[in-house]
């Protein structure tokens, strides 16, 4: 019973792992999710992912000691039922955790995908060691995951954590939330090709200017080729983001903020203004004590955390 399964489910991959009490991943699986489906299909195509990796790793199922679902959407207080999920259009009122309980006879602990991510660079990752951290995933979208006193923070309905909807200009952008100023609208990987497809109509030149599509990679890759317009956007949302990170900062006060997801991939063209912003707006003594770090564990995050909030729970039962 030295084993855990972290299953990580996403609009486009499913993903899941074995992993064992130290949060190292022996075994590993991953999917394309069959994401129009209704929920059935989706939760038979979890079922049999769990059975494949069982297989896989030549493991008897006495020797695993739960499962841990990490999910996309608002998930009821009880954390028993994904109420429904924005990628996933008819995963709706679901009751997952029974279900992969009573197929799989073994305690299962569902949780928000965001809030399993940060709990596994917190367990083994890049906050390892600290009691309060916070995670910010920038990608499509940007979601997040708040640890206090070394216990997940998911606020009185389990949507705690929701930092792409920070609102960090009144009378912004739309958000796809429908409110206006979301730094998702202005930092999230889809907000800067919109920004920066912006820039090239209103004259500004690139070496995309003749591309028929720009995606935030094909910027990002410019922008390490010396692209003036690409440099400048990425600077931009990096600013946006020290924005963001600075409020979090005056609020919560963490330790450790982790940064993840394909935003990420700019590096120090990223990091760097967002540490301008935070140095500038922030108190001297946090900003020292913070560390605003890259997760470490990327996209194994989300598994190792299911998995760690399933140990997590366990642990604190007996």
């Amino acid at each position: 019973m030295n084993y855990a399964i972290g299953v990580d489910l996403g609009g486009t991959n499913l993903k899941a792992g074995i992993v064992d009490i130290d949060g190292k991943v022996h075994q590993r699986l991953s999917v394309k999710t069959d994401y129009h489906a209704d929920s059935q299909t989706i939760s038979d195509q979890i079922f049999r992912l769990i059975d494949t990796l069982i297989s896989m790793a030549h493991l008897a199922k006495s020797d695993i000691s739960g499962i841990g679902l990490g999910s996309p959407g608002h998930i009821d207080k009880r954390g028993e039922t994904i109420l429904y999920s924005p990628n996933l259009p008819q995963w709706r009122n679901v009751p997952i955790k029974n279900m992969i309980t009573k197929r799989f006879v073994v305690p299962c602990i569902l949780e928000n995908d965001a809030n399993a991510a940060a709990w596994g660079e917190n367990w083994a990752g890049a906050g390892k060691g600290t009691s309060s951290m916070v995670m910010m995933t920038i990608g499509t979208g940007i979601g997040g995951g708040i640890i206090t006193e070394n216990r997940l923070w998911r606020g009185a309905n389990n949507v705690a954590g929701e930092i792409g909807h920070m609102i960090i200009q009144a009378s912004g952008r739309k958000c796809k939330c429908g409110n206006h100023g979301c730094i998702e609208a202005y930092a999230s990987a889809t907000a800067m090709v919109l920004r920066f497809k912006e820039a090239l109509e209103s004259g500004t030149q690139s070496s995309l200017k003749n591309c028929d599509e720009i995606t935030a990679k094909m910027i990002n890759d410019a922008a390490f080729q010396g692209d003036k317009a690409s440099l400048d956007i990425i600077k931009e949302t990096g600013q946006y983001i020290g924005i963001a990170l600075l409020n979090i900062m005056h609020i919560l006060n963490p330790e450790t903020i982790v940064l993840a997801g394909g935003m990420t991939g700019s590096g120090e063209l990223l990091m760097a203004p967002i540490r301008e912003i935070t140095k500038q707006g922030t108190f001297e003594e946090p900003y020292k004590d913070t560390k605003i770090v890259f997760s470490e564990l990327g996209n194994d995050a989300g598994i190792i955390g299911a998995a760690g909030c399933l140990l997590k729970e366990l642990e604190t039962s007996v």
